[in-house]
């Protein structure tokens, strides 16, 4: 084979794994089009993405916010948003206590670790085990304060803690985060 054939299939294969991501990003888009609206406020999608461990898919993810949003308003929880989660497979509750708290180590020092601790469990003691097919949905309107936590629709949390719902947002969206893939995915409109 040729070093032009090479390239030739090697640019092919760009080309069709380019079109896979955009027709994954629009299915994906269009699975999470039930988040358009937050109260009054209308959001867009600012990004999609999928989680992964190993070679696993493990959830889609998609976020939303005002159209008019910055990244740093967004990663500073300074105006609405929704963050959904759709799981591709059966994920343990333990094991999403786990991949919150490997960020949140990352991201906060061992005292506003501890700071944060009944915080974070408050909101992690009502999360379930979940199954392929199931959606958690993260809202936070910061001008009622009102953070909130559904799985499949039926709420599970409601705080007006406004730390936490930043905290919590961060997991995905702060430096450094669970994925630094789905963060660039997630924020990509705000680039």
């Amino acid at each position: 084979m040729t070093t032009r054939a090479v390239l030739t299939g090697c640019a092919q294969g760009l080309c069709l794994a380019v079109i896979i991501g955009l027709s994954v990003e629009s299915a994906l888009a269009e699975s999470f089009s039930d988040a358009s609206t937050l109260g009054d406020d209308e959001l867009v999608l600012q990004g999609t993405g999928t989680a992964s461990y190993m070679f696993w898919d493990i959830y889609d993810a998609a976020l939303y916010a005002p159209a008019d949003a910055s990244r740093e308003a967004i990663i500073d929880a300074e105006v609405p948003m929704s963050l959904l989660l759709e799981y591709r497979r059966a994920v343990d509750v333990a094991d999403i206590r786990k991949a919150t708290w490997a960020a949140l180590d990352k991201q906060y020092k061992a005292q506003a670790r501890a700071a944060l601790r009944p915080r974070i469990e408050a909101i992690q003691n009502a999360m379930v085990d979940v199954t392929e097919g199931d959606r958690y949905r993260l809202d936070w309107a910061p001008e009622v304060p009102r953070l909130s936590l559904t799985l499949n629709g039926n709420t599970r949390f409601v705080s007006d803690d406004a730390r936490l719902a930043r905290a919590y947002f961060g997991i995905w969206l702060d430096e450094p985060p669970l994925s630094q893939e789905l963060r660039d995915a997630l924020l990509s409109r705000t680039d």
